[in-house]
């Protein structure tokens, strides 16, 4: 990704981010919110660096914020209501699992990222519930929410 693209990206993030937070109250009431230092957060409204997926997962979850507009600037802001709990018996889509895994492994073999299992597990996890829905793999989502499990 050339330098410019990465800093409107990070643009983009961070403008969103300032909405959600504006929203919300301030940096230092959702620092408190999602267990992480006031400082942390206006970093990332700097756009100086970005959340990890758990941060990210838990902002989005403090705040009702669908988590793929505050990524990728697409669909609503807000989540309109929780999503029902899948059933335990839910079945997997198997094609759509597969799908994540092969972009998340080009991703980071693109970047030449060795995340841990942890990390992999929870952004493979993410990234399927963000697209459990649509059924269709996000090319950007996926890249953007790889930089951030760095």
């Amino acid at each position: 990704m050339t330098d410019r693209r990465e800093r409107q990206v990070t643009g983009g993030f961070a403008l969103r981010l300032r909405q959600v937070i504006d929203a919300y109250g301030s940096a230092n009431s959702i620092a408190k919110a999602i267990e992480r230092s006031e400082g942390a957060v206006r970093k990332w409204l700097r756009g100086e660096s970005e959340p990890n997926v758990t941060d990210l997962r838990t902002l989005c979850e403090q705040t009702q914020t669908n988590i793929e507009w505050l990524v990728t600037g697409r669909g609503r802001r807000e989540v309109l209501h929780a999503p029902p709990p899948a059933p335990i018996n839910a079945p997997l889509s198997v094609p759509l699992l597969e799908s994540i895994i092969d972009a998340v492994e080009t991703e980071t073999h693109k970047d030449e990222l060795n995340l841990s299992s942890a990390k992999r597990s929870m952004l493979i996890a993410t990234l399927y519930g963000l697209f459990q829905e649509s059924q269709k793999v996000d090319g950007e989502a996926v890249s953007r929410l790889v930089r951030l499990a760095r």
